[in-house]
């Protein structure tokens, strides 16, 4: 099969080449610096990492990072400016991870990032060994049935103590018309007042409709609590109730 180049142009910049170092033994033997960032009591969304001058024993090189981002429901990058590498971890997940750089000093961003989630890094000057990482799957869910659609009104599903990330979300609303149908609005919204999900239903005059909603593959963040909230109903009878069951990680 042939291969078809493009229209292109030639790159104008300067390559510089730099020292690799994941094969170069430290002097100082092989060490790592743990380090666990608490992002809620942070004040901004970047931590900047100077190994130079901020650690017992002195380390030659950084080569590879252990990042642990499960507790954490943003993604996390780690920035090397000397070279200008890049390492994305995204939320929910941990790896072992080669960097590129001469340097000792990185930058750690996570915008987003709030209370109560955490990323722990390991800051490696050889390569590490291996390890097996095994996704977790496990989930916390909260169902709760029988909330009325009749009237304006928010129920609490989980308290203000809870900030994490929605996976799948499930509803069963069923709707009963008036003489001249009926329509509500129901949504997620958590304790910041943020939306995480929101849809209109109506039905028609003396109709009866449920109307199943299944969403999963979700990672949408949600803070102080999350509580379903019914708005603009009007001219629905009863019964017309809502089932919910959602289930979510933590952060």
């Amino acid at each position: 099969m042939p291969l078809t180049v493009p229209p292109f142009s030639q790159f104008q910049g300067q390559l510089i080449p730099l020292r690799g170092l994941w094969n170069k033994r430290p002097a100082e033997g092989d060490y790592f610096v743990n380090a666990e960032i608490d992002w809620g009591s942070q004040n901004t969304a970047a931590i900047q990492f100077a190994l130079s001058g901020n650690s017992p024993v002195a380390l030659s090189q950084i080569v590879s990072l252990y990042v642990d981002n499960r507790r954490c429901g943003v993604d996390v990058d780690f920035l090397f400016p000397d070279s200008g590498f890049l390492l994305t971890v995204p939320g929910h997940a941990q790896g072992l991870f080669p960097v590129l750089t001469n340097a000792l000093m990185f930058y750690c961003i996570a915008t987003g990032a709030a209370l109560p989630d955490v990323t722990i890094v390991q800051i490696l000057n050889s390569r590490g060994p291996q390890i097996a990482l095994i996704p977790s799957q496990a989930s916390n869910n909260v169902a709760l049935g029988g909330i009325s659609a009749l009237a304006n009104a928010s129920t609490p599903l989980l308290p203000a103590t809870v900030s994490g990330s929605i996976n799948t979300i499930g509803l069963s609303i069923e709707l009963n018309g008036g003489a001249a149908g009926g329509s509500v609005q129901v949504s997620l919204q958590d304790g910041t007042g943020g939306v995480q999900w929101m849809n209109f239903f109506s039905v028609p005059a003396n109709g009866v409709v449920v109307f199943p909603v299944n969403l999963s593959g979700l990672n949408v963040r949600f803070r102080n609590g999350l509580n379903l909230v019914v708005s603009a109903s009007s001219g629905l009878i009863a019964p017309s109730n809502i089932d919910v069951n959602v289930y979510y990680s933590s952060p």
